[in-house]
Parts: C-alpha cells; sequence; structure tokens
C-alpha cells in the first residue's frame, strides 16, 4: 500500500546582498487524501510559507508545480510579502513571468 502523496517541484528567486539567483527544489509531501485538492493546495502553501521563513536567503517570489501520479493538478505563483515590491516586480520582468500569490 502507498502513502497517499504529493510531488511539488519548486522555483525561488532569492537575494543575498546585491546578487539574486535561482534555486530548485523536488519534494513529496504527504497528505490524508491527495484527491482533495483543498489539502493539497494547504499542504503546498504550508511547505511554501515554511521554506520562505527558513531559508538562509532572503526569498523575492518563486512558482510551484504540483504533480499526482504523474499528472500536473496545480501551479502556484507566490510574492513574498516581506520583499521589496519593486525589487520583485524588477526581477519578475527580468525572468518573464507573471502572476502569483502574495505569502
Amino acid at each position: 500500500m502507498t502513502m497517499p502523496r504529493f510531488e511539488m517541484y519548486l522555483m525561488f528567486a532569492e537575494k543575498e546582498d546585491n546578487n539574486v539567483e535561482t534555486s530548485e527544489y523536488e519534494m513529496v509531501c504527504w497528505v490524508n487524501d491527495p484527491s482533495n485538492m483543498i489539502e493539497v493546495q494547504s499542504a503546498a502553501n504550508e511547505v511554501i510559507q515554511d521554506h520562505i521563513e527558513e531559508a538562509e536567503k532572503e526569498v523575492l517570489f518563486g512558482t510551484a508545480t504540483v504533480m499526482i501520479e504523474g499528472q500536473e493538478v496545480l501551479n502556484i505563483g507566490f510574492r513574498n510579502k516581506d520583499a521589496d515590491p519593486e525589487l520583485i516586480n524588477e526581477v519578475i520582468e527580468l525572468f518573464g513571468m507573471q502572476g502569483d500569490t502574495i505569502h
């Protein structure tokens, strides 16, 4: 029997001194019912928020792709509410990304 889970691929844009770089992570997250999208989104948001709070570098923004049984079921774009919004906008323009949720 397999444990209920989903996979999440994260990309964070992080700032340290005057440098901005991206980091990518692949994670497995456990849930009671992977068909319950409210539970999946809540678990994904918790992982994102934990990373923003615990990261060594300042997280500016990022994206998350949630996969269940090999199928992409959710995309989340997010911004760090405590980061400089002008800097975030400049970096997003540089990367050519749009759309997000503020965490």
